[in-house]
């Protein structure tokens, strides 16, 4: 079947001839215009002038001396005269949303030529409706506006109401200081022009028509101005219309499609009868594909285009203009892009790209984000790390020197910068300009300005001739496109600042920049008339292919169900006969059956998926055409091959490298086991094998609090240096109560301790914040220290983090290094005391020497494992005629019967024994057998390195994602 335009060339060629080209033609959209252009010269087959084609809008236009008005000038032009009317001192960045809103309103208020007075009047005398508008509307109208006033007048004592019939008072003196200030400046909103241009043609004025005749071709909805001046162009008969309704769906009168078409055609009739316009009563071929996904609906279409190659359907995929693709939702509209199938070259995109779903926009975001969370510290401007890492990750920023950003993201990761001053950023000149603090909203505009301006020439530049360094990031046309239209929104934004004196913040300028970014569409533009065809359901109108493939079948996507933001309520509307909910569901069904009435083959993909506020729900539309229509459809529903598969068992067997791996722990070689390795094989010899052998770590990350470990170090680096001076002397409690009760001493202590553990720096600096608060909680933990180790008094204090790397001998041939730090070693009475400060919770209990070994125990005593290590290696050494180990759990520092002790629990028969050990020497020896055969388990090579059985282990591991625990 011939297009629905093919059918207007042939029959206005037949008639007119040349003189076609006095004739004016005006179609819904610009694209319908060139497709007719097509179909004319086709049915010409020669040369020949073209007729003057155009959109309603711009006829409109061209019938008045006003220019279009830029929406942002308005915006600041609509604030200016509601800050005076209204005496407010609402900022620019509040009523940014309902001015756009506004704005809306008024445009329709005009193109509907409603009486504005009359809507934004506050009615007293509910009677009044029936005295001012029983002449020009309906008794159904005059329902609906009393309905709305009805639920006002009587009940003013609401807050909520008086407001809003306080600024439903200044709606009209607003609207008419909008209007009178843009008629000055020779320019005028759409619906001005609208309203303009339709009273002219309701008052008969000369509207200078400078064409022989004027054909409206494949509009739908009518607004009342169009209307008006439609009718006049009839009365001069100069008019005539043609509209596409032979779909035997458009003549179904239970069709919300026909709610318009109906009144047009009758209204408006055509004077020529379409060649071969008789309809036809086959469908085409439907067939219905379900997809969980948003984006496979994009690789399933890549399928559907490879077989209508494969199967003739598009005889040439270079020239696939008898294909379309339409997008009623844009998101898919770059995942789309990149599954077109090579062979389909060109592809023409007809259809616009919200700039603030580009990539560019996401850079956008995180640098708002970096001016809103920088500090000054110190007299000099520091960025919070989170900001500064998310923008160095971008790609954008990586083009301008990758080795050298990558360097710098590892040194805030590494020397743990929670905010880092500028003078350490601008480490390329991208980043000279990207971290710079800002004032003011010019400020903020030239910075952007001057970012977007360094992308710009850098993508101009060519990369490869810099010697320094080597640039991998590249882009794509379309991502040069992105940077283009938001440089030019910034500086328009910036102009419209200037012209109109607006004041405002950095952070109003930047909300205000989102907001438009979020507004304004990015046209496509390319050959019309060759390739593959990519469209929203806009452009789709008065257009027909052979092959049409609609993705995004679901209800709330097509038809879409978003409610326009308006000031005026619904009631309102419906009462002076503006456009409501039910006109977009009229629209969007002519959209719909319009479009598929002439193609041969139909796709309808739609989402499967049920998540969140998506139900999966087909669009209402295929159910009208199941069940009303019952037209025949191939159905079928795409699923993915995804099973949940039993974790595999890891394990490491110990070969060849392996084992070679595990040599270098024995005497000889480069590595040494510590206590906490050792503790971490019993938890997982797997991790053991990842941290330990294979010394896999996690990602550095900036630790903004101070996290358990980095606490521990820094408690241990007080007392450390506490006890350092005292180093082979006698300790008595005055002493100690002295250094309890010198802040100033423990101040200076703690913040050297988290300078050189948390700050990672030789420069020492007061504590702030929570840091200063972590180190209130330490001070506590140290005096506390003090006043328990006052009970221990006097004793001689040996060491502090005493070292250790030796030898031992775990079988009968092998020696294995082992290296620790003892945290102090004190004397008292001829008992040396080996003390291990822990500032977790643990146990200082044990029963059987082998619960110290015990994977399977759930609290298993770590520490005491620890300490008991310590204090073999500690004997072996030094050969003390006493040795005690013990154990400062800081949580229990502050209990009344605080004891450090380490406690052997015998059972007997009869009773539960708790022994305490003083003297480690009867126990050393079962120590050192149960701990060497731990270490003859981790070097027998028949032992595999595998998982842990107990997962609760597993919850804070590191390695948790490679074991899929």
């Amino acid at each position: 079947m011939k297009p629905f335009l093919y059918l207007i060339a042939q029959t206005f060629y037949k008639k007119y001839g040349k003189e076609i080209q006095n004739i004016a033609f005006v179609f819904p959209n610009r694209r319908a215009g060139i497709f007719f252009q097509k179909y004319l010269a086709e049915v010409a087959g020669h040369p020949l002038f073209s007729p003057p084609i155009m959109t309603i809008n711009d006829l409109f236009i061209r019938l008045t001396p006003y220019q279009p008005a830029d929406k942002i000038q308005m915006l600041f032009v609509l604030y200016r005269h509601y800050i005076t009317l209204s005496n407010s001192d609402e900022s620019f960045d509040n009523f940014v949303f309902w001015g756009e809103m506004l704005l809306n309103d008024f445009d329709d208020v005009d193109k509907y030529v409603v009486n504005a007075k009359d809507l934004f009047t506050n009615i007293q005398d509910l009677k009044e409706i029936e005295n001012r508008f029983s002449d020009i509307l309906t008794e159904t109208q005059i329902e609906f506006i009393r309905r709305f006033w009805d639920h006002f007048i009587p009940a003013m004592e609401s807050e909520k109401k008086m407001q809003f019939v306080a600024l439903w008072k200044i709606l009209y003196p607003l609207y008419k200081a909008l209007r009178d200030e843009l008629k000055t400046k020779g320019i005028a909103y759409e619906g001005m022009i609208f309203r303009e241009v339709a009273e002219k043609a309701k008052q008969r004025e000369e509207l200078h028509i400078p064409y022989n005749q004027v054909v409206f071709i494949g509009l739908n909805v009518l607004s009342t101005s169009e209307e008006m001046l439609m009718h006049r162009l009839k009365e001069l008969d100069i008019a005539d219309f043609y509209w596409d309704y032979n779909a035997p769906t458009l003549q179904d009168e239970y069709n919300k499609a026909t709610f318009f078409l109906s009144r047009n055609r009758k209204a408006f009739p055509s004077k020529l009868l379409l060649a071969n316009d008789k309809g036809k009563e086959t469908w085409p071929e439907i067939e219905l594909i379900g997809i969980p996904s948003a984006v496979g609906q994009a690789k399933q279409t890549q399928e559907i285009l490879n077989g209508l190659i494969s199967s003739g359907a598009i005889p040439d995929p270079s020239k696939a203009i008898n294909t379309a693709i339409v997008l009623p939702d844009e998101h898919l509209l770059l995942p789309m892009l990149y599954s077109i199938p090579e062979t389909i070259d060109p592809i023409n995109v007809t259809m616009g790209y919200t700039l603030s779903n580009t990539p560019v926009a996401g850079l956008m975001e995180s640098i708002f984000d970096l001016q809103k969370h920088y500090r000054m510290i110190q007299g000099e401007v520091q960025f919070y790390h989170r900001k500064v890492l998310s923008i160095l990750s971008h790609r954008y920023i990586l083009f301008s020197g990758e080795n050298e950003i990558n360097l710098l993201s590892k040194e805030i990761k590494q020397y743990n910068k929670v905010f880092i001053p500028v003078s350490e950023l601008g480490r390329t000149e991208l980043l000279k300009l990207l971290f710079v603090s800002l004032e003011t909203a010019n400020q903020a505009a030239d910075y952007l300005i001057n970012i977007l301006e360094y992308l710009q020439q850098g993508l101009q530049n060519d990369h490869n001739d810099s010697e320094e360094e080597e640039h991998t990031v590249q882009f794509s046309e379309i991502e040069k496109e992105f940077l283009f239209h938001y440089y030019i929104t910034v500086k328009r934004l910036k102009d419209v600042i200037k012209d109109e004196n607006i004041q405002m913040n950095v952070s109003t300028f930047f909300r205000l920049l989102g907001k438009m970014a979020g507004s304004i569409s990015i046209p496509f533009r390319g050959e019309p008339l060759s390739g593959l065809q990519i469209m929203g359901v806009l452009e789709t109108r008065a257009l027909d292919f052979e092959n049409l493939i609609i993705l995004s079948m679901n209800e709330g996507i097509f038809p879409m169900t978003k409610v326009a933001n308006t000031f005026i309520p619904y009631n309102l509307r419906k009462g002076f006969g503006l456009s409501t909910i039910e006109h977009q569901d009229s629209i969007y069904a002519y959209y719909f059956y319009r479009m598929i009435y002439r193609a041969k083959r139909l796709y309808l993909l739609y989402d499967t998926r049920t998540e969140g506020l998506q139900t999966g729900e087909m669009s209402r539309y295929i159910y009208q055409l199941k069940y009303h229509y019952q037209v025949p459809i191939q159905e079928k529903v795409m699923s993915y091959d995804i099973t949940v598969k039993e974790n595999q068992i890891i394990q490491i067997p110990k070969n060849e490298f392996v084992q070679k791996q595990l040599n270098r722990f024995l005497s000889g070689g480069d590595r040494a086991l510590s206590a906490s390795a050792i503790n971490t094989y019993i938890d997982c010899p797997l991790k053991f094998y990842l941290g330990y052998v294979e010394r896999v770590s996690p990602e550095d990350e900036v630790a903004e609090s101070v996290e358990a470990s980095t606490f521990g170090s820094i408690y241990h680096g007080v007392m450390e240096n506490i006890y350092q001076r005292m180093q082979g002397k006698l300790v008595t409690g005055d002493l100690l109560e002295k250094i309890q009760k010198d802040d100033t001493l423990l101040t200076n202590l703690i913040e050297a301790m988290f300078a050189k553990h948390y700050f990672q720096t030789s420069r020492i600096r007061p504590l702030t914040g929570q840091n200063y608060l972590t180190g209130e909680i330490i001070r506590k933990y140290v005096k506390q220290t003090l006043i328990t180790d006052r009970k221990h008094t006097p004793f001689i204090y040996l060491h502090s983090e005493f070292p250790i790397d030796t030898t031992h001998t775990f079988d009968r041939i092998r020696q294995i290094r082992l290296k620790g730090s003892i945290d102090r070693i004190d004397e008292k009475d001829g008992i040396t005391r080996i003390i291990d400060y822990k500032t977790g919770k643990g146990e200082t209990t044990f029963k059987t020497m082998y619960d110290l070994f015990d994977p399977q125990k759930r609290d298993r005593p770590k520490a005491i494992m620890q300490v008991f290590m310590y204090a073999m290696i500690y004997s072996q050494i030094n050969h003390p005629k006493s040795l005690c180990p013990g154990i400062y759990h800081l949580r229990d520092l502050f209990k009344i019967q605080f004891d450090w002790s380490i406690i052997h629990e015998i059972k007997t028969e009869k009773k539960r024994i708790e022994q305490t050990i003083y003297d480690f020497s009867p126990y050393i020896q079962e120590f050192t057998d149960t701990f060497n055969k731990c270490i003859q388990e981790i070097f027998n090579p028949e032992i595999p390195f595998k998982q842990t059985e107990n997962t609760q282990i597993c919850e804070y591991c590191d390695f948790a994602t490679i074991c899929k625990r």
